[in-house]
């Protein structure tokens, strides 16, 4: 069986064994109420260090862009899609791998509602299976 890991623990509230119960993380500046992901130990809005406190990001979010890749870098099985995910209760855009989404022109719409899964990104070139966050339609 292949060794899994994650991409980056700190972007997650659970370990790579609990795929069900994972949340991404934040961070939330206690001076200027800025949310930011990827965690931030700076506030780049105010620039207050330390001020930080880790908060959950909501699971369900907008697709406002996407697009198709056929030929990828190594370790990625093409086809596959990609995009901006807007989190609208928590103000953040952020770039996703897209999952569950085949056949793209029949399933990727502009504005649909898509929620967060743990899911494998790529196999690196030892074999570890590497997961992160992507988003699939609701």
């Amino acid at each position: 069986m292949p060794q899994k890991k994650l991409i980056n623990e700190k972007w997650f509230s659970a370990d790579i064994e609990n795929p069900l119960e994972q949340v991404l993380m934040g961070s939330l500046c206690k001076d200027c109420n800025t949310l930011y992901f990827p965690q931030k130990r700076v506030c780049p809005n105010c620039m207050h260090m330390d001020k930080m406190v880790e908060k959950q990001l909501s699971k369900q979010g907008i697709l406002v862009s996407f697009t198709t890749s056929h030929v990828g870098p190594q370790g990625f099985d093409p086809p596959y899609a990609y995009g901006w995910v807007d989190l609208p209760e928590d103000g953040i855009r952020l770039f996703s791998l897209l999952t569950d989404c085949e056949p793209f022109e029949k399933k990727l719409k502009l504005d649909m509602s898509v929620e967060f899964v743990m899911d494998k990104i790529k196999t690196d070139s030892d074999g570890t299976e590497l997961y992160g966050y992507k988003f699939r339609p609701l």
